[in-house]
């Protein structure tokens, strides 16, 4: 059961292949740098926003004060303390302290700073309806392997645990969790000092697709409706125009192919001067594939400024 209780919700982290080009450009051609960037922003922000979730289930699940039931299980977290000593507080708290040295595998990254969890509706957090608050301080996500890039998270998001999870029902496939998330006030920090201010509205859920093998999925779909379309993630981008990220397919990811190799899901980014539409699971052709562990994704690219456009089939690492 311990291995349940460190699924990933979902981890994406895809770096793009992309740069200006000329009208229809060839397969595998390059587009835009700002382009490039902000589809890195995406997939960057979107994957440690994900992981920090996971973070957050596997000690939520042996912390008593939230709920916790039976021998409480020793939880650690690569690169961090927790200071659990405000978990029977009227507010039940806890806190995740970062080292900023460690460096944690897959990918690798090293993490500083704070977050803050508190459990502030609901008697316990694997109940129906519990909302957790999850503030974050100078949470910082450093990559060494990509010339120590970074962003750093500053703000607050909630998860509300929309089923129950009962974690025996899901090993056996007879149920699912389902967390709601929103951020309305997030800010991200870049290495080069540039910002760029988020707003999030997703649904996860996970569960067991075949018990024999023990394979965890987990799928991820925006959860808003805005200007009639199905909306995940919308702000400023760090270049200072707005953005807006349609999903028209849910994420699909588990340990069937490896939690890095999502088999399905489409979105599309649209700001003010570009949009990228990423399509995932597809073949080394760029077609979605319906049966085993796919290649890689797709990725579509239009500039506003001269209706140039491109495309690009990447391999998944």
């Amino acid at each position: 059961m311990k291995s349940i209780s460190r699924i990933l919700i979902l981890a994406v982290l895809f770096p793009a292949l992309l740069s200006s080009c000329s009208r229809k450009s060839k397969l595998n051609d390059t587009a835009d740098p700002n382009a490039k960037q902000h589809n890195e922003d995406v997939s960057n922000i979107k994957s440690e926003s994900d992981n920090l979730n996971s973070d957050i289930n596997q000690i939520l699940n042996g912390v008593t004060g939230f709920g916790k039931n039976g021998a409480i299980e020793a939880v650690s977290v690569c690169g961090a303390t927790i200071d659990s000593s405000q978990q029977y507080s009227a507010t039940p708290t806890l806190y995740i302290n970062f080292d900023g040295s460690t460096v944690c595998p897959n990918p690798s990254r090293i993490r500083s700073g704070q977050i803050k969890i508190e459990l502030i509706s609901g008697a316990k957090w694997t109940d129906a309806g519990a909302v957790l608050r999850v503030t974050h301080t100078a949470y910082k996500i450093k990559f060494p392997t990509l010339n120590n890039h970074f962003v750093t998270f500053n703000g607050t998001k909630y998860l509300t645990n929309v089923n129950g999870i009962n974690w025996i029902s899901i090993y056996f496939g007879t149920s699912t969790a389902k967390i709601r998330e929103r951020s309305y006030d997030m800010t991200v920090t870049f290495e080069n000092g540039q910002t760029s201010s988020w707003k999030l509205a997703r649904l996860s859920e996970w569960g067991i697709q075949n018990q024999n093998l023990n394979q965890i999925y987990a799928i991820v779909n925006g959860d808003t409706i805005i200007g009639g379309k199905t909306i995940d993630s919308w702000g400023v981008t760090r270049f200072g125009t707005s953005f807006r990220t349609e999903m028209l397919q849910a994420w699909k990811s588990g340990t069937a192919c490896g939690w890095w190799h999502p088999t399905q899901g489409k979105y599309t980014s649209v700001t003010d001067d570009f949009s990228i539409t990423a399509i995932f699971g597809v073949d080394q052709s760029g077609n979605q594939v319906s049966a085993g562990c796919p290649y890689g994704f797709k990725l579509n690219w239009i500039l506003n400024a001269n209706s140039s456009s491109g495309e690009a089939v990447i391999g998944y690492f």
